[in-house]
């Protein structure tokens, strides 16, 4: 990128929202801050109105936390990636925050260094993962990723294919796309089809 990353903060805390400001301004010119807000809901409406390269969310916000505000940014405002910014190192808060379409999800105790490097990962759309998350995620991401026949099946479910439909375009038996669904379902935590889609659509697994 040959021009600074554009970064709004959205974070409730204003000590925390105006040191983190500070920080990336100092940062010039590979980054600029283009906005603050202290809410999700107000968090989108910036986002709006700036058009940003990357979103800054702190997790636990009022009036629209941050796994929120990124998936309402990413149905809303697809351009902008979004990071996750929390104090807490927690699984379940990582897996929502990427199912809702967020890029990057890095601790409060990071380091500025890493967090310049998350934004500039981000903004590339790479994801960023802080290190502390990072070994107890991966193995759930090698373990859940869908393979190439998968993932062409749940693209031809999306556009509304039968089974038996997807069967003759793939040259497989019917049973055999069934068998596939129940793998599909197993790695998405999906209880049918319907879900599947809507989960693999979520993770930007499919269109």
């Amino acid at each position: 990128m040959d021009r600074p990353i554009r970064v709004v903060v959205i974070e409730d805390q204003t000590l925390v929202r105006n040191a983190l400001a500070a920080l990336l301004q100092l940062q010039a010119p590979l980054i600029e801050v283009a906005g603050e807000a202290a809410n999700g809901r107000d968090g989108v409406a910036l986002v709006g109105t700036t058009h940003p390269d990357v979103a800054l969310l702190d997790i636990q916000m009022p009036d629209g936390d941050g796994i929120w505000a990124a998936e309402q940014i990413r149905l809303q405002h697809p351009d902008t990636r979004t990071l996750l910014l929390t104090t807490f190192a927690k699984d379940a808060y990582l897996t929502r925050g990427l199912e809702a379409g967020a890029k990057g999800y890095v601790l409060k105790d990071t380091p500025i260094e890493q967090l310049v490097e998350a934004i500039q990962a981000v903004a590339q759309n790479r994801l960023w993962i802080s290190p502390a998350m990072e070994a107890r995620w991966t193995p759930w991401m090698k373990g859940n990723a869908l393979s190439d026949r998968e993932q062409e099946i749940l693209t031809m479910a999306a556009t509304g294919m039968t089974n038996r439909e997807i069967a003759t375009e793939l040259f497989m038996a019917e049973g055999s796309v069934k068998n596939l669904w129940t793998e599909i379902l197993q790695k998405l935590e999906a209880k049918n089809r319907v879900e599947a889609i809507a989960v693999a659509r979520s993770r930007g697994l499919i269109d």
